[in-house]
């Protein structure tokens, strides 16, 4: 099992650095572009708020595979293991059900945007592509929850122990101590 979490950590760090990498280059062309006046390209803007939420929303998938996400484990942390593992299993699944009620919402929205036809204006575009990573995240960010919480009752996956917490918490509070998030 932990085999296939390693294949989907894998996929998900080789779809967020091509994201990344397609996001520099598209920052890059904007301020190259706006060095000379009149020059700008106006769909660079457009595409960067679709690799953003892309990115962003890939990034849900990516932090619970890596058990980085948001979590009150400084509490769990406290409890004997059983009732660790039932909260965390739990967490799990609320969380899941929460991210499946925003995917139906996502799908509402798509709908709508299809049937009115809202283009946007430079690229032309439907507006349901930039809010697709929106319901790609929730489903992938769900089954994941889902899949961590299956793992977690049959004891294939390790509850996160306080060091490693200590560790997740050290690099937040680093990076919000160096002007980060």
């Amino acid at each position: 099992m932990e085999n296939k979490i390693n294949v989907l950590k894998r996929l998900d760090v080789s779809i967020a650095a091509l994201l990344l990498a397609a996001a520099f280059i598209n920052v890059l062309l904007q301020v190259l572009t706006r060095i000379t006046p009149g020059n700008a390209i106006p769909w660079t803007v457009e595409m960067g708020e679709i690799l953003l939420a892309a990115i962003i929303w890939m990034g849900l998938g990516l932090g619970v595979l890596n058990n980085t996400h948001v979590r009150f484990d400084l509490i769990l942390t406290k409890l004997p293991r059983r009732q660790k593992k039932i909260l965390y299993i739990i967490g799990n699944i609320v969380f899941a059900v929460f991210l499946l009620i925003l995917a139906y919402y996502t799908i509402d929205l798509l709908r709508f945007y299809i049937r009115v036809d809202n283009r946007t204006p430079s690229l032309r575009w439907n507006r349901a592509i930039i809010r697709v990573p929106v319901l790609i995240g929730c489903v992938l960010g769900a089954f994941r929850m889902l899949l961590q919480a299956w793992f977690f009752a049959k004891d294939k996956l390790p509850l996160p122990s306080e060091e490693e917490i200590s560790k997740i918490s050290a690099a937040a509070k680093a990076g919000t101590d160096a002007g980060g998030l």
